[in-house]
């Protein structure tokens, strides 16, 4: 079993540094569950996008889950062939839910490290997994630059409104009619 997991360079120490789109990682996830206490268990979740915000580079990751249960659903990637979840460092198949997301710094607490290999990574989507989880980013920008629009739009109604837009018309004067011609209006 352990030769069919291939190792990547994010399987290495600096793996905070060399993960991309597309890394598993092994992450404790928050729970939704109210009343839970205590730390929330490992599980694997995927990393939807990089980005970086004052100096700190962030991971977007999606929840990942083996229920196959109608809850957690929407923007999902699934990973059920057995040669794609044993190559992705996965024991059983497994579903990425990007509709339940989690924007996180790279040096998160919750990142699970593996004591062997010193990285939080344990394998990487390929083939059609991977076309499935790069379709769902191409919709979560979609519907984030749809969002800014919207709000763009909103913001620049809200400033005409309150006179802050105006439109300046240029009005060339008009010639006193001649004395004797009446003016029809």
């Amino acid at each position: 079993m352990l030769d069919s997991i291939q190792t990547t360079l994010a399987m290495m120490p600096a793996w905070r540094d060399l993960v991309t789109p597309g890394d598993i990682v092994s992450f404790r996830f928050p729970l939704a569950e109210e009343g839970h206490t205590g730390r929330p268990k490992s599980r694997p979740c995927l990393i939807l996008d990089l980005e970086e915000r004052g100096g700190k580079r962030y991971a977007l990751l999606a929840y990942g889950t083996t229920s196959r249960r109608r809850s957690n659903t929407g923007y999902e990637v699934h990973v059920r062939r057995r040669a794609d979840y044993l190559s992705a460092g996965l024991n059983e198949p497994t579903r990425f839910v990007g509709a339940r997301r989690l924007l996180v710094p790279l040096n998160h607490g919750g990142f699970s490290v593996c004591q062997a290999t010193g990285s939080a990574v344990l394998g990487r989507l390929d083939g059609s997994a991977f076309a499935a989880m790069n379709a769902v980013r191409g919709r979560i920008h979609a519907e984030r630059d749809i969002a800014a629009d919207r709000r763009a739009g909103r913001r620049s109604r809200a400033g005409v409104d309150r006179g802050r837009g105006f439109t300046v018309e240029r009005r060339t004067r008009r010639r006193l009619a001649e004395a004797g011609k009446v003016v029809q209006q």
